[in-house]
């Protein structure tokens, strides 16, 4: 291990811990919420309400549909001329944000 790495962990352990049980306590309360938004979603369809606004919540249900989207990869794949043409007249341009990326031990 380096010395910079060393350094830092001794300097910064206490924060990464706090990360770590954050992520933790976050990952936890994210299965929560499905299961909770899960049964909220039965129980309005029980009552058939598609959307209710109170002073708590205002909840829409959406119910479940289906698209077609184009699958750049396969294209790229077997008709690569075709998408270098496509790409040259229609890119797209992201710009992301640095980002972190931690995973929880």
């Amino acid at each position: 291990m380096s010395n910079e790495i060393q350094a830092f962990e001794s300097k910064h352990m206490l924060l990464m811990a706090n990360v770590a049980q954050h992520i933790q306590q976050e990952k936890l309360l994210k299965e929560q919420t499905t299961k909770l938004k899960e049964d909220l979603g039965k129980a309005m369809d029980e009552f058939g309400i598609k959307s209710i606004d109170n002073d708590l919540l205002k909840i829409t249900r959406t119910a479940a549909s289906t698209s077609k989207s184009l699958d750049t990869t396969r294209l790229k794949n077997e008709e690569p001329e075709l998408f270098a043409e496509l790409m040259t007249d229609y890119p797209k341009i992201t710009n992301r944000s640095a980002s972190l990326t931690i995973k929880v031990k």
